[in-house]
């Protein structure tokens, strides 16, 4: 059964008429993008909005039919918080032409979301990652010397961490480390896959993978436990157990989103509306570097957002 409708609205309707906004997510990991682009909408005004909201809906097949139902519920424009997401409602949208914003997809190049960044020249912008990858597994590799092998598991068929993959590989390539590469299928899979790992794996690093990051807080007391230094993809990872991110903040993302979604419903087309880099920094898990035993420079220390004991 499908989750019920969430309606919320704007400003009053006697400022005009709301505006539709649908949201569409397969993972509840990314509801911090949510609440970010409901916050710069309200900073920066614009129009009435009123937004459906279906709830998180990981089955792909009920993801597309709920894309198909906010564009059958008249929604002006789809916020969506996943490549997965985004893919679905640029199908769904095709034939009334309604734009979707995403915050974030990766690499929508690749994924087939639009045909360039400058001018995405189609029906959807919004903001993206992937490239902050190579940095990401550099910082890693600096906090813990030595490692000649990172663990990396990836939601198999899943579009996002499919597009960063080739960049860690090109990446470990260049920094002398091998990945080995592991792909899950949900929860259970994952799970039985951490308990396989050799007891010499000494680092993890999880891509922009929004089906294994929804389960952030139970792979970083895996990681503890198991003496493994682990990368999330965003800080709220780090924020929940893992040693360090070097990428976006979700919260962060839904607000760059905010702006590029006013220019979409003061009538600006989605293919004028250049594609955004997300805003990226180090973050360090001070209490996780604790625990591993690592020495960390002062000078990384300066460089970060910390999140201390």
């Amino acid at each position: 059964m499908a989750a019920p409708v969430l309606l919320l609205r704007g400003e009053p309707e006697a400022a005009g008429r709301p505006r539709v906004v649908g949201v569409l997510t397969n993972a509840a990991v990314a509801l911090p993008a949510y609440e970010g682009f409901r916050a710069g909408l309200a900073e920066l005004g614009g129009p009435p909005v009123s937004f459906l909201f279906g709830g998180v809906i990981p089955d792909d097949a009920a993801l597309a039919a709920e894309a198909r139902r906010l564009v059958a519920g008249g929604a002006d424009l789809i916020l969506t918080l996943t490549t997965r997401a985004a893919l679905a409602a640029l199908e769904a949208g095709r034939e009334r032409g309604v734009p979707v914003v995403f915050a974030p997809a990766s690499n929508p190049l690749r994924t087939g979301l639009t045909q360039s960044l400058r001018r995405p020249g189609g029906n959807a912008t919004g903001v993206t990652f992937g490239r902050q990858e190579a940095r990401r597994l550099e910082w890693l590799l600096r906090l813990v010397p030595g490692t000649e092998s990172v663990y990396v598991p990836y939601t198999r068929g899943d579009p996002s961490p499919l597009a960063s993959l080739p960049v860690l590989r090109e990446a470990a390539k260049t920094l002398g480390v091998s990945l080995t590469e592991e792909a899950v299928d949900g929860w259970d899979g994952l799970r039985a896959a951490l308990a396989r790992l050799p007891a010499s794996t000494r680092a993890m690093l999880v891509p922009a993978d929004p089906g294994i990051a929804s389960h952030s807080r139970e792979i970083a007391a895996f990681a503890t436990e198991h003496g493994i230094a682990l990368s999330m993809p965003h800080r709220e990872g780090v924020e929940q157990g893992a040693l360090m991110s070097y990428g976006f903040t979700l919260y962060g993302l839904g607000r760059q989103a905010a702006r590029q979604a006013l220019l979409v419903l003061s009538g600006v087309p989605p293919a004028e509306i250049p594609v955004e880099l997300a805003e990226f920094s180090l973050s360090l898990n001070l209490e996780a570097a604790h625990r591993l035993g690592l020495d960390i420079s002062p000078l990384m220390l300066r460089q970060a957002h910390v999140v201390a004991p």
